[in-house]
């Protein structure tokens, strides 16, 4: 997903913003709370603001993949680059984790009596989209205080079905784009204040979760849409969002719009800055440090009795693999998709 430029420029210059320190703060965030769950703790919460790192650090990425998704589409690239592009930036990395966790899990508990739950548990979470996620394997991490093989993965159909969501409403032109993304804003937002009395079936996912994560990411596609007009105020957006979003979560008693949109003014108008930008030279490795971490965590605990050194071995190894996976293909994928969708615009 390329960053944008700090006053609604180009959106393919790394350099210009501190968007991937940003995403790199918050996969390290996920693995620092899970740490505490995967223990047999409580998850620590963000000091005044009342979630704990994980749940902020998601709903950091839903509002900056809604607001880069945004910035994408706002340049009209042909669908088939945006779709190879979703598509080859999720599901490799994906299967990889998948295969590696299914075999080494599979090795390490000699656990042959269940190989074909092995099997379907790649299947079905390359499914997920969906069919919903699987969690756990029979026979797998059985005395864990979680069971789960890998849970961070569940957020993943809900991104795919925000980036659906926010295509389809540039399908009907760039100028009706910024009505309707309002309009799916106001709705998702109004869902999420008023969940308790709304009970919506959405298959495999959360009616909650649709609407609060939906929030976040198009609250960072709303920010998007005006990003021309306020882009050159960004850093003091940011900061005015980060006082509103304590503001909101300490001061109301119910989440509401401004609870989503203040967060995603924060998170983006601060991120815009180029103070971090030199950290985003050395690649994006969240992706990869996000879906490999709790199953490498799950280990660490297994062989490491010391809890801050499972931690810090933990955040070593997945912090290894994410960049690994960047520069081993991840990029190369993104350029893939781009010669691609080329090839398909060309004139015949």
């Amino acid at each position: 997903m390329p960053p944008a430029s700090t006053i609604g420029g180009s959106v393919d210059v790394r350099e210009a913003n501190s968007y991937d320190f940003v995403r790199f703060c918050a996969a390290s965030a996920v693995l620092f709370s899970h740490h505490f769950d995967l223990a047999g703790f409580g998850e620590p919460r963000v000091p005044g603001f009342g979630e704990d790192f994980g749940e902020v650090a998601v709903e950091v990425f839903f509002c900056l993949s809604g607001f880069l998704i945004c910035r994408s589409l706002q340049k009209q690239p042909p669908w088939s680059r945006f779709v190879a592009a979703r598509l080859l930036r999720v599901f490799p990395t994906l299967a990889l984790v998948l295969v590696v966790s299914s075999a080494a899990t599979f090795i390490w508990y000699r656990n042959a009596a269940h190989l074909n739950a092995h099997v379907l548990y790649v299947i079905d979470n390359l499914l997920m989209f969906a069919r919903g996620v699987t969690f756990t394997i029979p026979g797998v991490f059985a005395n864990a205080a979680d069971p789960d093989v890998n849970n961070p993965i569940w957020t993943l159909p809900y991104e795919l079905w925000c980036y659906v969501l926010l295509a389809s409403a540039f399908a009907f032109g760039a100028r009706r784009s910024l009505v309707l993304v309002v309009a799916a804003a106001i709705v998702l937002m109004l869902c999420w204040t008023f969940n308790e009395r709304i009970d919506i079936d959405f298959g495999p996912l959360e009616d909650f979760e649709v609407f609060r994560l939906g929030s976040y990411f198009i609250s960072g596609a709303v920010l998007a849409a005006v990003w021309p007009s306020i882009g050159r105020y960004a850093i003091a957006l940011g900061f005015a969002g980060l006082i509103a979003s304590v503001a909101a979560r300490n001061l109301l008693p119910i989440d509401t719009p401004l609870t989503s949109l203040s967060l995603a003014t924060c998170v983006i108008g601060l991120g815009s800055s180029g103070a971090m930008a030199w950290f985003g030279k050395g690649g994006d490795a969240s992706y990869g440090m996000y879906v490999f971490a709790w199953p490498i965590q799950q280990f660490a605990l297994l062989l490491i009795a010391s809890f801050w050194l499972s931690l810090a071995v933990a955040f070593v190894v997945a912090t290894a693999i994410g960049y690994a996976c960047w520069h081993g293909y991840e990029r190369r994928l993104m350029e893939v998709s781009r010669r691609l969708g080329r090839s398909v615009s060309a004139p015949a």
